[in-house]
């Protein structure tokens, strides 16, 4: 059915100096209309003129537009038609029509309609008149953006003054330069429509035409067109409409076969689905520059660019390279497949793979073949650069032949690959670089045989679970294919919200933190009806000090309880004092000397011994329960030189963090640098990982409690809390660089250490009671726990949503316990309960964690209509089919009559106890916006309570696109198909209009 009668495309307008194009999103629309955009292969026929053009298209497309409407538009004003009778067929043939005149006149306002969205961009300032201005920058559209995408050009002389300004307005087309990327051979063909001579005077008028042509330029026609020629018209009223014009017709459709006979030997034929992606990668070029040509495969890989640092990940392999034998059968046939994997995912156009190697890979074989082969010392092999980088590119395009048949895809090529090599070769080992894609880190699933892989890479081979889609299966090692004892990576959701949890740092303190969430897990349970394991509920954990040792406990799969006890044990172990005299006097004074000089008041190696019992031996890198349940830790730690903040984290430092990231070079490592003023720690290539144990004995070496602990490779680190106590800025920014699609996270818990309450007679005072009270040592220690205690509100500074943070800390009369003090303990998980416990913060933080169970995907992009955007998703859940948890959960909505609200709303039919045939929750929702800008609510309410936003809400609908990659309409990353338009035939109901 079509999708509305509108046909305009583009205009141009100046003001104030300045050339906007203005454009609609009538393409995308026009893709409706077509049963298989994926697969049908348009031709564009760009018409030029006024009244003559007017009538030719009245003819060839069949229009009923009014040719005095026509005569109407603007100077450069274009609308674009789709013939009827051709979208069903393999070649639908689109005409565009633009006014050109021999008179500038100004195109009018263009509004969005209600069926498409317009969007206007500038073009770079040009330096001529305005009037000038206005010829120019059509000329530039025509020339730059149209041209690359058009069969034929059909230029109606007549309506342009003549040959002769016909020949002047080509001219001045052919002084923009080369417009695009595209071969010779691919270029438009030129008709010169001419309607007052014969057929036989067509040759003499073309003569005529070329010497006007270079009389005004001295640019080759070449530059632009691959031919032009001149078609004369029977005079008008002679015959027919339809007569008249049908040799005309025969002439384009002639031309657009060789154009495209040329396109397709060349590679750039393009399905409709991207042929009207490039051209609004074209419109997006132009306003940025008017010199350079546009690049159609650096456009494909807009949504999946090449990675930035691959030239650091090729030197990562090739440096393990020791004969030219390993270069020839291992290390070139992995780099060309992992090429032919990250170029050709599901969904892209197949370019010409040595037009792709050479415009986005050859620069990088050819810098990493320079800095990593055979480069050890000792080495005694050479190898040329230019001869290894011309065996890539020649196994590339054997592996392509093999792939455009069409029978396997590029993942299987390349499982297929690794399944070929020999165990001796698979033995190398990177602790930077995922060796399956030779292009990103890898992140924390270092199994038993020592390799890792990235995220994308798990996304792309390992066989997702048959209940849980974000659940895959890591049965052996994707790269050298040995067992792994049913290993499995869970992935977060993309619309999902990131749920935030933080500890603060504080000694034996920390305690009080972890009481609060076990009672946060026990009413969770309460609700729920059955056991519910917290600390498997959220997606990053972040503390410093004490508070990183329960972060990397609970993130390591221990219960609360279970670190609640740990946490005991250890403090009591580590807190032992010195042995020392039986004198008092020199009792006291020993331990004054001994912890001076060995740097702390308690013996690192206690602390040392109780963290290996509890950690182990294994790295931050290194699969794990934090594996297998998604989630990721944040501990921070401080240099002992600058007290710079640092972070280790089991995601390797992956995300996206701004741009002017300064990079601080050091004998050690390389510290990437945010804004937060924290840098984020990750390894180097040949350099061991840090073990679990040793990150947690750096957060927590407090001055003067512990001597700091020196890492190998990196130096010596001291307390995590010292400027960063309470993490919640900091945790805020990495939760963003992780998720950089959401403007907050879902869920925010921060959990303090408790603080002596402010008197309201305001701060303490006091005279000077001598050197050993008030010395520079006391103050200095007082000073430094005072910073223990600190408070923060930096959530609610940086403007985020107070339902969805939550605070729980202790408030002490008197002066807070000391940071070692072990006889607290208990008294401190007291305070702790009965702080908190029966509070209806508490109650709203459970309801809120059983909210982010449930998130909203889109199912397609939405469509607008009558001036609203129609949207249909499903609202999902994390727990699973086959999860008991799931069904007590279901059956507890039930008797709680619970509910879903949009828009502060009732949605119809929203049973949270309804399940899909595979067993999982799904429930269907459908609704439209005036905007995708607009903000949406998806709430879910049980009986009475407060209503709570599930995961990810509020959203805007661009931001659900742009976290689900429905524009990526030449492939994405992890191989994932792109979701094709559901189906609303089963969907008859009325939508929500919100």
């Amino acid at each position: 059915m079509k999708s509305c009668n509108h046909s305009y495309w583009f205009s141009l307008s100046v003001r104030d100096s300045e050339v906007s194009l203005t454009s609609s999103n009538l393409p995308q629309n026009l893709l409706s209309d077509l049963p298989r955009a994926d697969l049908q292969q348009p031709s564009l026929i760009v018409l030029l003129g006024r009244d003559e053009k007017a009538l030719a298209l009245q003819e060839l497309v069949s229009t009923k537009s009014d040719p005095r409407r026509s005569a109407k538009r603007g100077y450069g004003e274009t609308h674009l038609h789709l013939d009827p009778s051709t979208a069903f067929s393999d070649r639908p043939v689109l005409f565009a029509d633009g006014n050109f005149t021999t008179h500038i006149k100004p195109s009018r306002a263009i509004t969005s309609e209600g069926c498409h969205d317009v969007k206007t961009r500038y073009l770079p300032r040009l330096r001529n008149s305005i009037l000038t201005d206005l010829y120019e920058a059509a000329g530039q559209v025509y020339a730059r953006i149209l041209s690359p995408f058009t069969d034929v050009f059909c230029i109606f002389a007549s309506d342009l003054g003549g040959l002769e300004l016909a020949a002047g307005r080509l001219a001045s087309w052919l002084t923009k330069g080369n417009p695009s990327s595209l071969p010779p051979s691919t270029r438009p063909h030129i008709i010169i429509v001419e309607s007052t001579s014969s057929q036989e005077k067509e040759p003499q008028l073309l003569q005529t035409f070329l010497h006007l042509l270079k009389q005004k330029t001295k640019h080759d026609s070449s530059l632009l067109f691959s031919t032009i020629r001149v078609v004369s018209l029977l005079p008008d009223g002679a015959v027919s409409g339809l007569a008249r014009y049908r040799r005309l017709r025969e002439c384009i459709m002639d031309a657009s076969d060789q154009v495209r006979s040329a396109r397709r030997a060349s590679s750039y034929l393009f399905t409709a689905s991207h042929f009207f992606a490039l051209l609004d990668y074209s419109c997006n070029h132009l306003s940025l520059t008017l010199t350079e040509p546009f690049n159609v495969i650096r456009a494909s890989r807009t949504h999946n660019p090449p990675a930035s640092d691959l030239s650091q990940h090729l030197v990562n392999l090739l440096s393990k390279i020791t004969d030219p034998n390993s270069l020839k059968n291992f290390a070139i046939p992995l780099v060309a497949s992992s090429i032919l994997l990250d170029s050709y995912p599901p969904d892209m156009h197949l370019f010409d793979p040595i037009e792709v190697f050479r415009t986005l890979y050859r620069d990088a074989c050819y810098s990493a073949c320079r800095a990593g082969l055979f480069k050890k010392q000792g080495s005694k092999y050479l190898a040329l650069p230019s001869g290894v980088v011309k065996m890539v590119e020649d196994r590339l395009v054997e592996m392509f032949k093999v792939l455009s048949c069409g029978e396997t895809t590029a993942v299987e090529l390349h499982r297929k690959l690794l399944a070929g090599f020999d165990a001796e070769t698979l033995s190398i080992r990177s602790n930077v670089t995922c060796l399956v894609c030779v292009r990103r880190q890898l992140q924390n699933n270092i199994l038993s045989c020592g390799h890792g892989v990235c995220q994308f890479c798990v996304r792309a081979f390992c066989k997702k679970s048959p209940q849980n889609p974000w659940l895959f299966q890591l049965d052996h090692c994707i790269f050298c294919r040995l067992a792994t004892n049913g290993a499995v990576v869970k992935d977060r959701p993309p619309t999902a919200g990131i749920r935030l949890l933080t500890f603060d740092g504080g000694g034996v303190r920390v305690l009080i933190g972890l009481q609060n969430l076990l009672l946060v897990e026990e009413r969770v349970e309460k609700i729920v009806g059955q056991k519910f394991p917290i600390q498997e509920n959220f997606d990053l954990i972040v503390g410093p000090s004490a508070g990183g040792i329960a972060a990397i406990h609970l993130a390591n799969g221990s219960t609360v309880a279970e670190s609640i006890e740990n946490f005991e044990r250890s403090a009591t172990f580590a807190f032992q004092p010195r042995p020392s005299s039986h004198i008092p006097i020199l009792s006291s004074l020993m331990d004054i000397i001994l912890w001076i000089f060995n740097d702390g008041r308690y013996s690192a190696e206690n602390m040392d011994i109780a963290l290996q019992r509890e950690l182990g031996t294994k790295t931050l890198y290194d699969y794990s329960r934090a594996t297998a349940t998604g989630t990721k830790l944040c501990i921070l730690v401080t240099t002992i030189w600058d007290a710079s903040t640092c972070v280790f984290t089991n995601y390797n430092a992956t995300g996206t963090r701004p741009h002017d990231c300064g990079k601080l070079e050091t004998q050690f490592h390389c510290y990437e640098l945010i804004e937060a003023g924290y840098h984020v720690l990750s390894p180097q290539e040949g350099k061991c990982h840090v073990p679990l144990w040793e990150v947690a004995r750096c957060s927590c070496a407090a001055p003067s409690y512990f001597k700091a602990k020196e890492v190998a490779d990196l130096g010596a680190f001291q307390d995590g809390g010292l400027e960063h106590n309470n993490p919640l800025s900091l945790a805020l920014l990495e939760a963003s660089a992780i998720d950089p699609f959401a403007d907050e996270p879902g869920l925010v818990v921060s959990l303090g250490t408790g603080s002596s309450r402010v008197p309201e007679s305001g701060p303490r005072m006091s005279f000077t009671r001598g050197i050993i009270k008030d010395g520079w040592i006391p103050r200095l220690l007082r000073a430094f726990k005072s910073t223990i205690g600190a408070k923060c509100s930096a959530y609610q500074r940086r403007g985020g949503r107070k339902d969805k943070y939550f605070r729980f800390d202790v408030e002490f009369d008197g002066p807070e316990p000391q940071l070692d003090d072990t006889s607290k303990m208990q008294e401190l998980k007291a305070a702790a309960r009965s702080a908190i416990e029966g509070s209806v913060q508490l109650d709203r933080l459970a309801r809120c964690i059983i909210a982010e169970l449930f998130f909203f995907e889109l199912g397609s992009l939405p469509v607008k209509k009558k001036g609203q955007y129609a949207c249909i998703g499903k609202i999902l859940c994390r727990l699973h089919a086959g999860d008991p948890s799931l069904g007590v959960l279901t059956e507890q909505f039930n008797k709680s009559l619970a509910k879903f609200l949009l828009q502060d709303r009732l949605l119809p039919n929203s049973k949270p106890a309804y399940l899909a045939t595979d067993g999982n929750f799904c429930l269907v929702v459908e609704f439209e916006v005036d905007s995708r800008k607009s903000n949406i609510s998806l709430q879910i309410q049980e009986g009475s309570s407060e209503p709570c936003y599930i995961s990810g809400s509020p959203f805007s609908i661009n931001g659900l696109i742009a976290a689900q990659q429905l524009e990526a309409l030449f492939g994405r990353a992890d191989h994932v198909k792109r979701q094709r338009p559901e189906s609303t035939e089963s969907h008859s109901r009325k939508r929500r209009r919100i």
